[in-house]
């Protein structure tokens, strides 16, 4: 990725380059992750002033991130403003209508949700990915998966399957109780996962913030618009929305969770295989039990 030219949302392109920015660029960036996406929406002096930096390496920035000029780099941190407040209402089809199941349509959506499933792929940072697998695979830490209204299904699949293959993984539900009562065991030994994509919900970047305060090591799994947690995590698993509509697809999500899964899987080796072998014993012998059950 370090030797293709920057792409995707301000943010993503800011992740792309962060590792070859000059000290002044670099804070540049911070500033701007601090408040994004709205800090980069004032004049070019401001935004330097606010980083300690010189409006000409604020521009250097602008063009390391493979915009024109600064007008340009604008205009798409306003275009990210306009996305960030999507709702599934405003494309919602008009109409009754007949339902769309053709041949046509079903090629459509597949193509749509390839595409996204590329996307993902293709902008994963190799080191964050490896840094969220070594994390999740530590036996001494303990791992605390939290999602939102929406996203807690991916976290709930996540934790599920962690479980079977270490112990110490902690599904925290979307809920003010179960924020408050998890906080309390974290410490500089936990892993947090936090999943929150547009639009992002307050409670959980909340959660993910005081999770960071107490020393947790956080990875964020989020849309390519990046929720606001974004600057505070150690590493940052970006998904595609892309599917048929109204609503932002999840696909991407559960795609992404599998491939944690399996790496994580083979970070750990042997003691997940044993832990899993036990886990699959336990399950035979519950089933033959309830068979005999049946029988009688």
């Amino acid at each position: 990725m370090a030797d293709q030219a920057p792409e995707g949302t301000v943010a993503q392109r800011i992740r792309q380059v962060r590792h070859s920015l000059a000290p002044g660029e670099l804070r540049v960036a911070e500033a701007l992750a601090a408040a994004y996406p709205t800090a980069g929406l004032v004049p070019i002096a401001q935004l330097a002033a606010e980083a300690e930096v010189s409006a000409p390496t604020a521009l250097r920035l602008v063009g390391k991130l493979g915009f024109s000029g600064y007008g340009a780099f604008q205009e798409a941190l306003r275009e990210e403003v306009q996305t960030r407040l999507f709702s599934p209402v405003t494309i919602y089809p008009e109409g009754e209508g007949e339902p769309a199941t053709d041949s046509s349509e079903l090629v459509l959506a597949a193509n749509r949700y390839a595409e996204g499933l590329r996307a993902t792929v293709t902008n994963l940072s190799t080191e964050e990915l490896a840094d969220a697998v070594r994390q999740l695979a530590d036996p001494n830490r303990a791992v605390m998966v939290v999602g939102g209204r929406f996203t807690w299904v991916l976290a709930a699949q996540l934790a599920q399957y962690l479980r079977l293959l270490r112990p110490g993984v902690t599904e925290v539900p979307p809920s003010s109780a179960a924020h408050m009562t998890s906080l309390v065991d974290v410490d500089a030994t936990t892993v947090a996962v936090v999943f929150d994509s547009r639009r992002y919900q307050q409670s959980t970047i909340d959660w993910g913030i005081e999770a960071v305060h107490r020393g947790a090591h956080l990875i964020l799994v989020t849309d390519m618009y990046l929720s606001p947690l974004a600057s505070q995590a150690d590493a940052v698993l970006a998904t595609s929305h892309a599917g048929v509509g109204p609503f932002d697809s999840m696909a991407h999500g559960f795609m992404l969770v599998e491939l944690l899964v399996a790496f994580v899987a083979q970070e750990i080796g042997a003691p997940a295989r044993d832990r899993l072998t036990a886990f699959e014993q336990l399950q035979l012998a519950e089933e033959q039990q309830r068979t005999r059950t049946r029988r009688h």
